[in-house]
């Protein structure tokens, strides 16, 4: 089988403001990645994380779901994830959206 990539990526519970991010915007993700890609795994436990925005100093610290999707490594794909980061960040009100993906062999 040909190689695949695990996109992982790290969906905040608040805004920037530390308001609470609305539930339909949860499920906006989840359908348009299971539109796109007919697959996804969340992890119900949340991961705690904090960063120093580099452009103004200031700690931000959030909890995250972990939302996994395990796709072809093509660039199509590759690029999917491009702009949807990009839509995350907008639709979400982030500085930045921790984005990660790994080449992996499925069994």
């Amino acid at each position: 089988m040909p190689p695949k990539l695990r996109y992982e990526i790290y969906i905040p519970t608040l805004y920037n403001d530390k308001t609470s991010i609305e539930p339909k915007k949860f499920r906006y993700i989840k359908n348009k990645i299971m539109d796109e890609f007919k697959g996804l795994s969340i992890h119900p436990a949340t991961v705690q994380g904090s960063w120093i925005n580099p452009k103004n100093n200031e700690l931000l610290c959030d909890n995250c779901f972990r939302y996994e999707i395990v796709v072809e490594k093509t660039p199509q794909n590759e690029e999917w994830f491009e702009n949807f980061k990009k839509e995350l960040k907008e639709i979400l009100s982030q500085y930045e959206i921790f984005m990660i993906f790994t080449e992996i062999n499925w069994v």
